[in-house]
């Protein structure tokens, strides 16, 4: 019995930490013994003067058994997927493994591959190419924990790629096996494969983001352009290009993914504004002026083998000339006609600071991949979004938002051809943007969201330039499907309303208003040169019900022309759904075309929370240019100031009057809330006009002081004639009260008294009713039920 208590005996939590302490411990060993058995540093001989190191006198010499200890390390990294933490990929950075081991290994080997076939050299490049996906990948999947402690390691691992030694051999290794063609065994495709992840993830690994106030500034941000030029200098950036150009060939399918994520990191958090801080002219010049011709690296652009046709090589041996037959071939397929070129655009975005000879790379980057590969590149990848094929995550979003950029480009560089980039404004790649954009309003993936937005806003301002071209009648034929689509319009209106503060961010919501105007601007442009516009738009329909059929015949025992006159559908609104003395059989959605009213479309934004998401960018001012004409469609062309009348809007709009905040359109922007604010004030010194509009009152004094003092010694806001004023109502009390004439009318109301009870009721009469806007719903209420400001007025005011 007692040998059983002591079998029986559990180990403390100090005691299972420390058995776990020292199984980790163990464990450490083992992969640190493989670690130290790649190879280590020796003295150089006087022969081997290539690898010579000046400063040390060194030189790498691997091991005999280096490819087995490359094979081990793998395992562990295996091994170590299936637990948490990623302990073996935390003990190899903090050895610095890859960058004293595992990339002097690969340049070895590379350069004795390069020399002739060789097994073992293939097999050692092989694991290594492996072992360089497996410790760059990127750790967004992980948690934040993980992100953070690995976030250092992955910027070192970075800067030991962004050398020259390891981006030449990387690419030689890559060129090498691509121009072989379709001749590639299924290990020599892999490394092709192996090799373009690694571009992919080591331009994927973020820069730290460093305020500008930053002394080192400089230093910390430099990775990223320092790759950048690294990359040009050998040519990767056009071997890149090549690829991008000739990605409609099949075997360069497996391959799309990779290269839209190169071409997106290359530009990421790149303004648009910054590829133009130089003359223009630079655009679509020569690259070989840009490059050092002494360089020793010249020849190497005769590896390049482009692929024209079906079993076709030819050698190439100039970068630019490797993209030409490419864009010549797409010319000639689709038969394009390039539009002329129109005024330039303003971009005014601002993401991160970029090193001027980086700047001068990616201009030159951008000027080829719009001249000569954007058309191919994007079609196919759209086919493949459309077909499904694609199953990498965040592909569709990436392509989107690459897509709109160089448009963006294009537009807002007139040395540019517009077809360059007409692959993006055809009609079903247009459709399909724009059910993405549905679907990711229907699923709430605001993030994804934005840059479908993004490339939206693109297409109506490329199409709106390419009506003013030859190009007019194919752009008329992407807007009247558009515009027909009552789907599409309601999307719009959706997107407005989907501002929430804790869940999108502010520069989602200035996507949202950009997009907004752009759309309705372009609306409105093709409204006018087209009459009669139709929409096709879902309505619901009240079916009467079918007579029972016990016999199972289906003959009414009418004629046909009978039958459909009899049971001809009723369109029912959505308020008598649900009532019992307008109840039907049965409701169902149809389609229906009826005449587009710009108009009425408009009045579709005028409800409480479009001014209520809008008024998160009055706090502070930005992006009026957008902000403005929605806010004054609202209030002024759709009469309907009562909606600004609650107190955050209020407090919001008083910021603008703050002589601290320029921006722009600020002299119409104050007109329109002056105009705002002096009928608001009309509203609150009735008590009539309170309870009709039920205006929310500024409880804070000195808000209200400032208001009444600014209009009383200013002209603002009276170039409008106001909609509300003081003859607009009158309050009739119930016959137990004195009838109160808050409005100074000659007309006499009568008393009224509720059939069931004495409560008061209150009435619109006199001249101007016809005028009087409507009050607002409870839909609209409901926006504003809980709200709470977040905007302290009395800080503001008194600090």
């Amino acid at each position: 019995m007692l040998e059983q208590e002591e079998g029986d005996y559990t180990h403390t939590q100090e005691e299972e930490e420390a058995i776990i302490s020292q199984e980790i411990a163990r464990y450490r060993n083992i992969v640190l013994s493989a670690c130290s058995s790649l190879g280590n540093m020796q003295p150089v001989d006087s022969d081997a003067s290539e690898t010579l190191d000046e400063k040390t006198a060194m030189r790498y010499v691997p091991s005999p058994d280096c490819q087995a200890s490359l094979k081990d390390i793998k395992r562990y990294i295996q091994m170590d997927e299936q637990g948490e933490g990623k302990l073996v990929l935390q003990w190899l950075g903090e050895w610095q493994v890859l960058e004293k081991d595992i990339i002097p290994i690969f340049i070895i080997n590379a350069k004795e591959l390069a020399k002739g076939p060789g097994d073992f050299a293939l097999k050692t490049v092989v694991s290594c190419i492996e072992l360089f996906v497996f410790l760059t990948w990127s750790m967004d999947s992980e948690t934040d924990e993980v992100k953070m402690q690995f976030i250092r390691i992955l910027r070192s691992y970075k800067r030991a790629f962004a050398k020259d030694d390891v981006v030449f051999n990387l690419l030689a290794v890559a060129v090498m096996y691509t121009k072989r063609g379709n001749a590639l065994s299924d290990k020599e495709w892999m490394i092709v494969k192996g090799i373009m992840y690694v571009f992919r993830n080591i331009l994927a690994i973020p820069d730290p983001l460093v305020a500008p106030a930053a002394g080192s500034l400089t230093a910390q941000v430099e990775i990223h352009d320092k790759l950048i030029a690294v990359l040009d200098k050998h040519l990767a950036t056009d071997f890149f290009l090549a690829l991008a150009s000739s990605a409609d060939q099949r075997r360069f399918k497996d391959l799309r993914p990779t290269l839209l994520d190169i071409v997106y990191f290359l530009f990421y958090r790149v303004p648009v504004a910054a590829l133009f801080s130089q003359p223009q002219s630079t655009w679509f010049k020569d690259s070989e002026s840009h490059r050092d011709k002494s360089s020793r690296h010249n020849n190497f652009g005769g590896v390049f083998a482009v692929s024209t046709g079906e079993g076709t090589i030819m050698p190439v041996f100039n970068a630019r000339e490797v993209l030409r037959p490419f864009a010549n071939l797409f010319k000639k397929r689709t038969k394009v006609q390039k539009p002329k070129v129109q005024e330039l655009s303003a971009v005014d975005q601002q993401w991160r600071n970029v090193d001027p000879s980086a700047i001068d790379v990616l201009r030159r980057i951008a000027a080829v991949f719009i001249e000569s590969c954007y058309n191919p590149f994007i079609t196919v990848l759209f086919e493949d979004a459309r077909n499904g094929t694609t199953i990498v995550d965040d592909f569709t979003p990436r392509l989107l938002y690459v897509a709109a950029y160089f448009v963006d480009i294009s537009l807002a560089n007139s040395a540019i051809d517009l077809g360059c980039t007409c692959a993006l404004v055809q009609t079903h790649i247009f459709g399909l943007v724009m059910r993405h954009a549905s679907s990711y309003v229907e699923l709430r993936e605001w993030s994804r969201l934005e840059p479908a937005m993004y490339c939206i806003q693109q297409i109506l301002l490329a199409l709106t330039k390419m009506r003013a071209t030859n190009l007019e009648s194919l752009c008329d034929n992407v807007l009247s499907n558009l515009f027909y689509d009552g789907d599409a319009l309601d999307l719009f209106v959706r997107l407005c309303r989907v501002y929430k503060p804790t869940k999108t961010t502010r520069a989602f919501l200035v996507q949202v208003a950009r997009l907004t105007e752009t759309f309705l601007s372009t609306l409105g442009g093709y409204a006018q040169s087209r009459a009669g516009l139709v929409v096709r738009k879902r309505v619901k329909k009240r079916v009467p019900k079918a007579p029972e059929d016990t016999n199972g015949d289906s003959d009414t025992g009418l004629k046909p022309e009978q039958e459909e006159e009899d049971t001809e559908a009723m369109e029912v609104e959505d308020d008598d759904i649900g009532d019992e003395s307008k109840e039907v059989e049965d409701i169902e959605e149809v389609l229906v075309e009826r005449e587009l009213s710009i108009d009425k479309y408009a009045n579709a934004f005028a409800v409480g929370d479009v001014i209520k998401s809008y008024s998160h960018l009055l706090a502070p001012p930005t992006s009026i240019e957008y902000v403005y004409p929605m806010l004054y469609r609202i209030a002024v062309t759709c009469q309907r100031p009562q909606l600004f009348f609650r107190k955050p809007i209020m407090l919001r709009l008083l910021l603008l009057f703050d002589d601290q905040h320029m921006y722009s359109c600020r002299a119409e922007m104050i007109e329109l809330a002056a105009w705002i604010f002096r009928q608001y004030v009309t509203v609150i010194n009735s008590p009539a006009l309170m309870a009709h509009y039920k205006a929310d009152l500024l409880d804070n004094r000195m808000a209200m002081e400032c208001i009444l003092a600014f209009l009383k010694r200013s002209g603002a806001g009276t170039s409008i004639d106001p909609v509300i004023t003081k003859h607009l109502i009158k309050l009739q009390a119930g016959d137990d009260a004195k009838t109160g004439d808050e409005t100074g009318s000659a007309n006499e109301g009568e008393e009224q008294q509720s059939g069931s009870n004495d409560q008061k009721a209150t009435t619109v009469s006199g001249p101007d009713i016809n005028s009087a806007p409507a009050g607002i719903n409870d839909d609209d209420l409901d926006l504003y039920g809980g709200f709470e400001d977040d905007f302290d007025f009395d800080s503001f005011l008194n600090g």
